[in-house]
C-alpha cells in the first residue's frame, strides 16, 4: 500500500514541483535547518520530556523544564541553522521558546487532567483504496467516559481562525485512527496549542464529516498520483524550500 501523510499532500498543494523533486525524483539535497523548525523541534522535545517524566510520577519544576530546553538549545545549535529574518538572532528565538514553555507550564500545571496514553504516537491508518495515512500525534489523552483528545503544539507566529481548524485535515484524520484503535471511544476532541499566543483552540468532527474527509483524501491522493505536470508555485514558503537552487522560478533570483 502507498502511504501518504498530511505533509506530503500539503507539499503538493503548496508546490507540485517541490512534490516532484521530493517524492518522485527523490532528489537529495543538503537540507538547511531553519530557526523556526529548530525552535519547534526543541519546544516539542521539551514538552515530550515533561509528559514522559509525569508517567513516572515525576513533575518537573518550571526551572527544571526551562533548564532542559536551554541545555538542548545550546548543545544542538550550530551556525548552519538558517535565520531568514535577519533582524533577529538565535537568542531572540531561544527566548521565544522559553516564553512559550513558561506560559504553557503555568496554564496547565499540575498536568493531572486526563491520562496520557501516547506521546509522539506514530502509526499508519488504512483509509481504503489501497492507501495508508501516516499518523503522528504529539499527545494523545484518555479523558474518561469515551472522550479522547488529540493535542498538537504550534510554535508559529500566526493564529488560525476557527473555520480553518474546523476544516483541518491533519488532526481530523488522526481522530479516525483513534476511533479505530479505541473501541470505547465516543468522541474525539481536537486540540491545538498556539504557544506563541498562550491560547488553546478546539474542534470536533462527527461520523459523517470523518467519512467525507476519508473519501476526500483518497480522491486527492488519486489526483496526485495521476498528475503528469508539476508546475512550480511561488509562495512565501519558498524561503524555506530545500530546492531553491534548482527551482526554475528561484534559481535565477539566487544567482
Amino acid at each position: 500500500m502507498t502511504t501518504f501523510s498530511h505533509s506530503r499532500i500539503g507539499t503538493y498543494e503548496n508546490c507540485p514541483l517541490q512534490y516532484k523533486f521530493n517524492y518522485i525524483d527523490r532528489i537529495k539535497v543538503e537540507q538547511e535547518d531553519t530557526v523556526e523548525t529548530f525552535l519547534g523541534s526543541w519546544v516539542h522535545d521539551t514538552l515530550e520530556k515533561l509528559y514522559k517524566d509525569l508517567k513516572f510520577e515525576k513533575l518537573l519544576s518550571l526551572k527544571e523544564l526551562i533548564d532542559y530546553f536551554n541545555k538542548q538549545w545550546k548543545e544542538n545549535w550550530n551556525e548552519t541553522v538558517k535565520i531568514n529574518k535577519k533582524e533577529y538572532t538565535s537568542e531572540n528565538y531561544r527566548k521565544m521558546g522559553v516564553r512559550y514553555l513558561t506560559d504553557y507550564y503555568n496554564r496547565h500545571k499540575p498536568f493531572d487532567h486526563g491520562k496520557v496514553i501516547g506521546l509522539e504516537t506514530t502509526d499508519q491508518l488504512d483509509i481504503g483504496g489501497g492507501y495508508k495515512f501516516h499518523i503522528r500525534i504529539d499527545r494523545l489523552m484518555d479523558m474518561g467516559n469515551g472522550l479522547y483528545e488529540v493535542h498538537d503544539y504550534k510554535t508559529n507566529n500566526s493564529l488560525s481562525k476557527q473555520q480553518s481548524l474546523d476544516e483541518d485535515r491533519q488532526l481530523a484524520m488522526y481522530s479516525l485512527w483513534v476511533k479505530l484503535n479505541f473501541k470505547d471511544c465516543k468522541k474525539v476532541r481536537l486540540v491545538w496549542h498556539f504557544l506563541a499566543f498562550d491560547k488553546e483552540m478546539e474542534s470536533f468532527r462527527d461520523v459523517n464529516e470523518l467519512e467525507d474527509l476519508r473519501k476526500e483524501v483518497i480522491e486527492k491522493i488519486k489526483g496526485i498520483e495521476s498528475c503528469k505536470e508539476f508546475p512550480a508555485n511561488e509562495t512565501p514558503l519558498c524561503n524555506w524550500c530545500a530546492y531553491q537552487s534548482i527551482c526554475p522560478l528561484l534559481s535565477m533570483k539566487l544567482n
